[in-house]
């Protein structure tokens, strides 16, 4: 190789190494261009889809609030639910639903600013990574602890999991006035069921309802012009009397929430006792984050 490198370069070679000396420099230089020009974003993967502006977008916050916590709302240690109910105003559901829901455990209500409260009150952080690591995998909690920003299209429904399926069976009593439904349901598993639509002066009524999944799962076949699927699920069990319509205007909250003293289906959709023998209670937010733009 030394031997044919010390050999005096002919026509040809020199032909040959200017040929391969500039294809190489596009390479080079197109090499140093993309070290050097970083994503404008900090981000990759495709951009985000546009959203429609007839769609309204609305906030889905599963919040974990504690059963004490001190900040400058209150002296002390408190109950930071007590405070935060002095806003709410219940007397925006209707009385009858008011009264179902609770003779389940359950209250509702809409609340102005909730971000400010979110912000003052806190949320529950892990003390070490390990119990980090445990609560994004959720291990140390049944129920859900997250936030969804999604575009909603007037009637949409869209459906979010309040608790993962139950290991066991669990015997479910629902309250309707003076008469009681109870069922004993194989490894449960709570939803919620938002839909939204315009109103006519102008907000967004939102609607939301839970439902109960149980039971193995079932296969059927689904057949359409072009192909047929198969499709599985299990039977479900839906709450409709304890269906929640409220309109809302820009930044106002729908709040679900357990009682003082939970018991009933609230208790059991949004307490938990923790593997650390620590209880654990999840109110339910929807915000509306943006109201729909009619096109002209």
């Amino acid at each position: 190789m030394n031997s044919l490198l010390a050999r005096p370069l002919t026509g040809s070679r020199r032909g040959f190494l200017r040929w391969l000396l500039a294809s190489a420099a596009p390479l080079a230089v197109g090499c140093a261009q993309w070290k050097e020009i970083p994503d404008p974003d900090g981000k990759r993967g495709l951009p985000a889809a546009s959203i429609a502006d007839e769609a309204a977008v609305l906030d889905v916050i599963f919040w974990p609030v504690p059963y004490e916590a001190s900040s400058d709302l209150f002296d002390g240690p408190h109950d930071p639910m007590s405070l935060l109910w002095r806003e709410v105003d219940e007397l925006a559901i209707d009385p009858e639903t008011r009264q179902t829901l609770a003779h389940n455990g359950l209250q509702a209500g809409r609340i102005e600013h909730i971000e400010q409260w979110i912000e003052r009150i806190g949320l529950p952080r892990p003390s070490d990574a390990s119990e980090q690591l445990m609560q994004q995998a959720s291990v140390t909690s049944e129920i859900a602890n997250s936030r969804h920003r999604l575009p909603f299209r007037s009637g949409q429904q869209q459906e979010f999991a309040i608790r993962k399926t139950s290991a066991s069976n669990q015997s479910v009593l629902f309250r309707q006035g003076d008469h009681s439904v109870g069922r004993m349901l194989i490894q449960p598993q709570f939803l919620l069921t938002v839909q939204a639509r315009p109103d006519n002066d102008g907000r967004v009524r939102v609607r939301c309802w839970p439902r109960i999944e149980h039971g193995p799962f079932r296969q059927s076949y689904v057949s359409n012009d072009q192909a047929i699927r198969m499709n599985s699920s299990r039977d479900s069990w839906m709450l409709h009397d304890l269906a929640i319509d409220l309109p809302l205007n820009q930044n106002q909250t729908l709040i679900l929430a357990p009682t003082a003293d939970p018991f009933g289906l609230g208790k059991q959709m949004l307490t938990d006792l923790r593997p650390d023998g620590t209880h654990e209670r999840v109110v339910i937010l929807i915000r509306l984050a943006r109201k729909p733009e009619p096109s002209l």
